[in-house]
């Protein structure tokens, strides 16, 4: 695939080295999206949550808003009109987060403005294909640095009876301008089920690994509340 970036390769190579690691840390993420379509083109985005921190071995709670333009609809989706955002081929955003880590009785705060640019594609055997870049703006205690983000994902709906689920899976890689290289490699996989109405539940595990940390592996595992309400029309 001509659009394909390093984190398909990245997906297979990187876990050969992961069972040389010192330490392995686990963690428990549970996290909320919100989101909410303004028209056919506009959303706003609010999520909260626990995340595993980059530069710290403590976990982060975050919350962030943004805004997202989605710009060419597929002719044909594969998935039904909960997620709106995946009803579309070229989705871009806009999102600011604030977090808070504590770790020894330090406490660390970022402010981010990330900037996402978002296209998907159908594939063969009815699979949807998403693959996001996002440049981040990071603000950590004070000090500003930026990174590059690059994440690719593979989904595909299943009907088990009368449930319909999603099982997804994908890879993503970040580049730190801090070191002039790819400093972080994530490996994720998870199902999405339907919950009650215009409403989803992700649950997921993840492999992350750091070349720059002092704890370099964690393993995650992910509980997400995924919420998409529809404003009354006047």
């Amino acid at each position: 695939m001509r659009y394909a970036p390093l984190a398909v390769f990245l997906f297979f190579i990187v876990p050969v080295g992961f069972t040389q690691s010192p330490r392995t840390l686990s963690e428990f993420d549970p996290g909320m999206t919100i989101a909410v379509d303004l028209n056919k083109v506009v959303r706003l985005d609010f999520v909260t949550g626990r995340e595993k921190t980059d530069e710290l071995s403590a976990s982060k709670w975050k919350i962030s808003g943004g805004v997202s333009f989605r710009i060419k609809p597929f002719r044909k989706t594969l998935f039904d009109l909960i997620d709106s955002d995946k009803q579309h081929r070229f989705v871009l955003g806009v999102v600011y987060e604030f977090s808070r880590a504590d770790e020894a009785g330090i406490t660390h705060i970022e402010h981010k403005i990330m900037l996402d640019g978002t296209f998907r594609n159908t594939l063969p055997g009815k699979f949807l294909l998403t693959h996001r870049s996002r440049f981040e703006l990071r603000w950590l205690d004070s000090e500003f640095h930026w990174r590059y983000r690059d994440r690719l994902f593979v989904e595909r709906r299943l009907t088990l009876g009368k449930v319909k689920v999603t099982p997804f899976g994908g890879s993503e890689v970040v580049w730190d301008r801090r070191y002039n290289k790819f400093t972080i490699f994530k490996f994720t996989g998870g199902v999405t089920f339907p919950l009650f109405r215009r409403s989803t539940l992700d649950i997921l595990y993840e492999r992350q690994h750091c070349v720059v940390c002092s704890d370099p592996n964690t393993n995650i595992l992910g509980v997400t509340i995924n919420l998409y309400p529809r404003r009354k029309k006047k």
